[in-house]
């Protein structure tokens, strides 16, 4: 197989998605000094998280023709189902050892294990993804919101939530936690705005009106992303300010969005879904490791 082979089957495959929610846990683990979780809480996530992508392609009417990742997905149907069956059974083992961990207890401590998968779930609402009558995803301006809150909230109240010391009382994030959420979530609404440009011809037939068709492509950097930036810096710095550290390790957590804004100036050309996947999206383990590597700098 061929590098570039090699690379559109990592994206399209929807491992790097796996592994991209694991760099976020790790990152929350990191820096809330939690305990890490056994390999099989790692295991459940990752394996949801490649059923959830590939189930979605495998079976969304709504997707262009003309998708080169949608072309992809024809030509290794049958492997991709075979995959799916292996996943299934993983995610279950997975489930079945970690329902110890959790019974008894009481419904309000489940609360994140049930909103975050929920909201993924209404995402597409249903089990053959753009053929439901109520999805959240036919809502172009809340698509991002969604994705943000969902990836956010599995990176790092997941993580807290698996580590709190009683699952008998109602999780309640911690401080470090919600700024931790807000930190991410910023960071992939800003990224999930960028995505969509991507789709503009496809949602615009749909009349799928994103935030990319509200304000156009070319105003995106001005009008969104700049703004966002400036608030994901001052959530990013602003800890480390008040810490009284010096500087450049607050600096060193605006790498990411320095190169997010490079990134969105980089779509006034038109881009392949590989360069999405792998620069849009590679942006956020690169933001995880970094936001991990100033954390061990200062400890």
């Amino acid at each position: 197989m061929r590098i570039s082979g090699i690379l559109r089957w990592v994206v399209f495959s929807n491992f790097f998605y796996g592994f991209s929610i694991l760099a976020l846990q790790w990152q929350t683990a990191i820096v809330l000094t939690l305990p890490f979780a056994n390999p099989w809480f790692y295991l459940a996530t990752f394996s949801a998280t490649l059923l959830y992508y590939s189930h979605a392609y495998l079976f969304d009417a709504s997707t262009q023709i003309t998708d080169e990742r949608m072309h992809w997905y024809q030509r290794h149907t049958g492997r991709i189902r075979v995959s799916q069956g292996i996943l299934s059974l993983l995610l279950l083992s997975a489930i079945l050892q970690l329902l110890p961990d959790l019974f008894p207890a009481s419904l309000l401590s489940l609360w994140p294990a049930i909103v975050f998968p929920l909201l993924a779930a209404l995402y597409y609402g249903g089990i053959q993804p753009g053929r439901a009558s109520f999805n959240l995803r036919k809502y172009g301006w809340l698509k991002p919101i969604i994705i943000a809150l969902v990836w956010s909230g599995l990176g790092t109240f997941i993580p807290e939530w698996w580590a709190s010391a009683s699952l008998h009382q109602p999780y309640i994030p911690s401080s470090p936690a919600l700024l931790l959420l807000l930190q991410q979530g910023l960071f992939i609404l800003a990224l999930s705005i960028l995505f969509d440009v991507k789709d503009y011809a496809a949602d615009h037939n749909l009349q799928i009106k994103t935030w990319a068709i509200r304000v156009g492509p070319g105003q995106l950097l001005r009008r969104i992303i700049l703004p966002l930036a400036i608030m994901g810096v001052i959530a990013e710095t602003y800890p480390y300010f008040s810490a009284g550290y010096p500087p450049y390790y607050a600096l060193l957590n605006t790498i990411p969005w320095v190169l997010l804004i490079f990134a969105c100036q980089s779509l006034t050309r038109h881009r392949s879904v590989v360069y999405y996947l792998w620069v849009i999206d590679g942006l956020i383990p690169l933001k995880a490791a970094i936001g991990i590597i100033a954390h061990l700098l200062i400890n």
